[in-house]
C-alpha cells in the first residue's frame, strides 16, 4: 500500500532593482574677446631731387659762350699770335738781310705773303661729348612712423553646470509562496 505524500511547492521571492545613474550637463559659452587695433601711420616728407645742368661749355662750343669768357679766350690767344708774328717778321728780315742768299728775297716774301694764311683764332670752345655737366642734389626723405597697437581683452564665461539625479527603484518582481497539496485520501472503505 502506498502511503499518501504531501506535495510542497515553493516559489522564491524575487526583488527587482531598476537604477539610472545621475549625469551632469555642462554648457559653457566661448570666452568673449574684444580686439581693438590702431593703424600705424607713416609720415614721409621728401623733396624732389634737383639736377643742376651746366651747359656753359656747350654754348662756348656752339656760339662762343658768354661775352666775358669769349673775350678772355681771344685775349689769351693774342699774346701767342703776337709772339708768332714777331718771330715771323724777324725771320723775314733775316732773309732780306742775308747778302749771300740767291734770288730776290723781297719778291719771294711778297709772293709768300699772298698765299700765307692768317692765324686762326679759336673763337669757340672745344666740342666734346662731355660739354654738359650734371650735378644731382638728392635729399634723404624724412620718415616718421607712429606705431599702432593692438588692445586685446578676453573675458571668460562661467560654465553652466546642471546635475540630473539618477534613481534606484526596488520592487517585488515575484512574491514568495508555498503551495502545499495534500494527497487525495480515499475515505471510502
Amino acid at each position: 500500500m502506498r502511503l499518501p505524500q504531501l506535495q510542497i511547492h515553493s516559489t522564491p521571492a524575487r526583488i527587482g532593482i531598476e537604477s539610472r545613474l545621475g549625469h551632469y550637463e555642462i554648457k559653457q559659452s566661448p570666452a568673449t574677446v574684444r580686439i581693438n587695433s590702431t593703424d600705424a601711420v607713416v609720415h614721409i616728407d621728401s623733396e624732389p631731387a634737383v639736377v643742376i645742368v651746366d651747359q656753359s661749355k656747350t654754348w662756348e662750343a656752339l656760339t662762343g659762350g658768354k661775352p666775358m669768357p669769349f673775350w678772355n679766350r681771344i685775349y689769351n690767344q693774342n699774346g701767342k699770335y703776337a709772339i708768332d708774328a714777331i718771330q715771323a717778321t724777324v725771320q723775314e728780315y733775316n732773309r732780306i738781310g742775308n747778302i749771300l742768299a740767291e734770288g730776290n728775297p723781297i719778291a719771294d716774301l711778297a709772293k709768300e705773303s699772298m698765299t700765307k694764311e692768317r692765324p686762326k683764332l679759336k673763337i669757340f670752345g672745344p666740342a666734346t661729348p662731355n660739354n654738359v655737366d650734371y650735378k644731382p642734389i638728392l635729399k634723404n626723405p624724412e620718415i616718421e612712423v607712429d606705431l599702432g597697437g593692438v588692445d586685446i581683452s578676453a573675458q571668460p564665461n562661467r560654465p553652466e553646470i546642471e546635475y540630473r539625479r539618477g534613481y534606484v527603484r526596488t520592487f517585488m518582481e515575484q512574491y514568495p509562496s508555498v503551495k502545499i497539496t495534500a494527497p487525495n485520501i480515499d475515505i471510502t472503505l
